[in-house]
């Protein structure tokens, strides 16, 4: 079946999965949503998870890219976002990538921005679900953007013997998170002069071009109502794994993602393991869905 990518252009994390479908040469399906709130065509297929990306298999429905990348690679193993030697360490990277570096890069690109530059209303909407507040990012710029630059640092100097990529000589999830981040700035313009000093190593530079040119797989373009009759039309895979306690086997639960003043999906609990957390929950125009997080950043709570 094939994927589908709920997201906005301008989002790193969207791009790390659209580098992603590059990887493995996937054809993908895309349906554009709002940067903002509301988004309702994800919110029916989710239960509330609002954040960017979503991925779709039919009526599979996973959120974070440290659950969409594991389901792409269930979907088509080769070639393997985790490639040997590292494996699963590709996923603690790009965990650190995706975590407190992601947060640097944030400052480093946007908190030079003049006020006004976003718009109130993207503003408005992260100030309301993440706390953003644009005059204590500014202040705290400088320091961020020095924890960026110093990642930017090792990054060059692991590259510097000659490897091709932060594994070895295949691409996998460690680098899309870091190439995420750094496409980030350099697609801020504000930034440039932080973008400049990053591609001004010369490994790192020579590293992005080789992630840049896998290019992003092959895209069509589909609408949300489209997404939602797939999704009716579908059946959620088989569900494995087991049900760590206190928690049991079709238990309402709730989902909440740290860090975000989002609401919680509610579902029927199916999976909760190490290997992530799955809900089943109706939608009214979607039907039975099942809602797929990674276990690292949410917190699962009685329903």
């Amino acid at each position: 079946m094939t994927p589908i990518l709920h997201h906005y252009p301008a989002s790193p994390f969207a791009e790390l999965v659209r580098a992603g479908f590059g990887v493995k040469a996937m054809a993908w399906q895309s349906v554009i949503v709002s940067n903002i709130l509301p988004k309702p065509g994800q919110a029916e297929l989710t239960g509330g998870y609002v954040r960017t990306p979503v991925l779709q298999i039919g009526a599979d429905i996973y959120c974070d890219t440290a659950a969409i990348l594991p389901a792409l690679e269930a979907l088509q193993p080769d070639p393997s976002f985790y490639p040997a030697p590292l494996g699963t360490l590709h996923k603690v990277i790009a965990a650190w990538a995706g975590g407190p570096q992601f947060m640097a890069h944030v400052g480093a690109a946007m908190g030079s921005m003049p006020p006004g530059a976003m718009g109130e209303g993207f503003i408005e909407d992260r100030k309301r679900r993440f706390g953003l507040d644009m005059a204590q990012l500014g202040k705290a710029t400088p320091h961020l953007t020095s924890q960026a630059m110093t990642a930017a640092h090792w990054l060059d100097a692991t590259l510097s013997d000659g490897r091709a990529f932060v594994g070895g000589d295949a691409p996998g999830h460690a680098d899309l998170a870091f190439y995420a981040n750094i496409w980030f700035v350099r697609a801020i313009p504000f930034a440039k002069g932080t973008a400049d000093d990053m591609f001004a190593l010369p490994a790192l530079a020579a590293w992005f071009a080789r992630v840049e040119a896998i290019g992003h797989g092959t895209r069509s373009d589909i609408s949300a109502d489209d997404a939602i009759a797939i999704a009716a039309a579908a059946e959620p895979a088989p569900i494995h794994g087991r049900i760590d306690a206190p928690f049991t086997a079709g238990q309402p639960v709730l989902v909440r993602t740290d860090g975000s003043g989002d609401p919680p999906v509610a579902g029927r609990l199916a999976r909760l393991d190490p290997t992530g957390i799955v809900v089943l929950r109706e939608g009214e125009r979607c039907g039975t869905v099942a809602v797929h997080f990674p276990r690292l950043g949410q917190m699962v709570l009685p329903g």
